[in-house]
Parts: structure tokens; C-alpha cells; sequence
């Protein structure tokens, strides 16, 4: 009988999977979507799903993100890397739109090579006066054990202000103390990462086009105050929808609905290989109407990124059926 059950519990289990899959691709059939968040990072020869693409580890790494992309209808997707690598992806396809994580922390292996772990705004004038780099983030501030004023970070808002880029600020504690690497990170603060100390940098740039990453937590409170101040700003749920309980993030996501900045949520995968997951969560919401998970897909960052009518309808031509 025990056997009996585990083999019916593995029967839904899979029928379910497949059934919330066949969902997914039915829903997304003609939705283009915009990822507002991935990470740009070295190859690692030791990861069996890409390795065999290309000789070159680092682009084998970048073929599979084209077509894990591809695959799940994103047709524009902005992320963050050292210089190397974020220059790599944006001169790889418009697809990307690539910039600096701020600050490059020498410690972390991820993130390597850092050339500098900050720039002087010099430095940052001349990188992102080339054109090819569009955004600004993740901010990493936080890890690094610094607050978004220090003094160093001076040159980041003023360069993001001058060039008008969307700055992606992780807003959100990360991990517990306990799990963190203190040896990548022997300074880690996740105080830092509260969305209020941002006030003083946007008092001074009030334009400042922000992007919240991982709404739904600890500050989503202070999130929500911010947006009503700022209409520039939006918000995306990334990881903590996928690995916080759903009875922590979704009564927050609520709160964003009623006070009326549903329509500056959008969506974000985060972590390497997570978009189909993370899409799905959005698709399971059931009080959202299908038209607010359209807008969250793609519609919201299109307003936020300023998208042209051509860009628009260049991105439904790629996933039209």
C-alpha cells in the first residue's frame, strides 16, 4: 500500500509539472517578456550544460543563455557583470542590455576579474560614453559593507544620473549572517540594502531611473514608500518569490496592488538558469488578471526602459507564432 501511494504521489507530482509547463508555453505563445535582472559572470567548464557549446568556456556560457532566453520569450534582458564580461554581452547581441555591478569585490570569485572594484567618474564617463553598456547593477553595496552614500559610490549616481541609466539596487536582505561566505564577504551588511538609505542620493538626483530588485521581504514597506515619492522607480520579486514562504512575499505583493503600483512591477529571474521558474510564479498568482501578468512579463519594463513604438513591435515580431 505505502508503495502504492508513493507511486500515485509521483504520477500527480509529474502530471502537475507537465500540466503547469504546457500552461506556461500556452500563456507565453506571442508574449514577449523583458528580464530585468540576470547576472554576467565567467564560464565555469565545469557545468555540463553549456560546456560542450563552444570551445571558448565564456561564450559557450553565452550561447546557452541566448537560447535559455529564446526558449522562454525573452527578448530583452539586462545584467550586470565586471567589465570583461558585461562588454562581452553587450557586444554579443541586442538582446543585452549590459553594465557595471557597483562595487566589483576582489574577493568574489563570481566576480573576477575585477579590474577595479570602483571607478572614478572619469573612468565611469568614458566606459559608458562608448555607448555599449545601458544600465547600471546589481548594486552590491551591501555585500561589500558599505552604505549607498559612502563617498566612493559618489561617482556611480552621478554618471547613472548624467547618462540616464537604469540602476538595479538589490532591496532586500540577503542571506542569513550565518550562510554568508565570510571570506568573499567578511564586511557583509544587509542593513545597508534598506531602500530608505537611498533617499539622500535621490534628493540630489531626483530623476534617478531605479529598479528595486527583490520586492516582497523585509522592506517592502519601505520599498512601497519610496515608489509613491519617486514615480521613476519600479520593483521586481525575483528570488524571494522563489525561495521565501508565499505567505511572507505575497501579502507584500498585495500591498504593492492596493497601493496602486501594481503597474511598476516587473519581472526579474536573478539566478542562472531560473527564468522558466520564475516566470511560472508569476503565472500561479490567481488573483492577478492575465492582463496584469502580460504587463508584469514585459509591458511595465517597457514603460520603464523607455522603449520606442519600433523596439515594441520589434519584440512581438520575435515571438510572433
Amino acid at each position: 500500500m505505502k508503495k502504492f501511494l508513493i507511486l500515485v504521489a509521483a504520477y500527480f507530482l509529474l502530471y502537475n509539472s507537465s500540466f503547469a509547463q504546457d500552461s506556461l508555453q500556452n500563456f507565453l505563445k506571442g508574449q514577449p517578456v523583458i528580464d530585468m535582472h540576470f547576472h554576467i559572470t565567467k564560464g565555469y567548464e565545469e557545468n555540463d550544460r553549456y560546456r560542450d557549446l563552444h570551445p571558448d568556456i565564456d561564450r559557450a556560457k553565452l550561447e546557452w543563455m541566448v537560447k535559455n532566453f529564446t526558449e522562454n520569450n525573452v527578448v530583452l534582458a539586462l545584467g550586470g557583470g565586471n567589465l570583461t564580461y558585461a562588454s562581452l554581452y553587450a557586444e554579443a547581441a541586442d538582446r543585452f542590455w549590459a553594465g557595471l555591478i557597483f562595487p566589483c569585490n576582489q574577493l568574489v570569485e563570481q566576480d573576477k576579474p575585477c579590474e577595479n572594484e570602483f571607478y572614478s567618474e572619469e573612468e565611469l564617463r568614458e566606459i559608458y560614453g562608448k555607448g555599449n553598456l545601458k544600465i547600471l547593477g546589481e548594486s552590491m553595496f551591501n555585500y561589500y559593507g558599505i552604505p549607498p552614500t559612502d563617498e566612493r559610490l559618489a561617482p556611480y549616481w552621478k554618471i547613472a544620473a548624467e547618462f540616464d541609466l537604469p540602476v538595479g539596487i538589490h532591496a532586500e536582505l540577503g542571506p542569513p549572517m550565518e550562510r554568508v561566505n565570510k571570506e568573499e564577504y567578511p564586511n557583509y551588511n544587509p542593513a545597508y540594502a534598506n531602500p530608505e538609505l537611498l533617499k539622500p542620493i535621490l534628493e540630489q538626483y531626483p530623476d534617478l531611473k531605479i529598479y528595486l530588485m527583490h520586492y516582497g521581504g523585509e522592506y517592502s514597506d519601505e520599498a512601497i514608500e519610496l515608489m509613491k515619492a519617486y514615480p521613476q522607480i519600479y520593483t521586481e520579486i525575483s528570488a524571494v518569490s522563489l525561495f521565501m514562504p508565499k505567505a511572507v512575499w505575497e501579502p507584500n505583493l498585495r500591498k504593492l496592488y492596493e497601493a496602486g503600483l501594481g503597474d511598476r512591477l516587473m519581472f526579474g529571474s536573478d539566478y542562472f538558469g531560473m527564468v522558466e521558474q520564475h516566470l511560472q510564479v508569476i503565472l500561479d498568482i490567481e488573483w492577478l488578471t492575465d492582463q496584469q501578468k502580460r504587463d508584469i512579463f514585459y509591458n511595465n519594463a517597457a514603460r520603464f526602459l523607455g522603449l520606442t513604438k519600433a523596439e515594441i513591435e520589434h519584440h512581438h515580431q520575435m515571438v510572433k507564432n
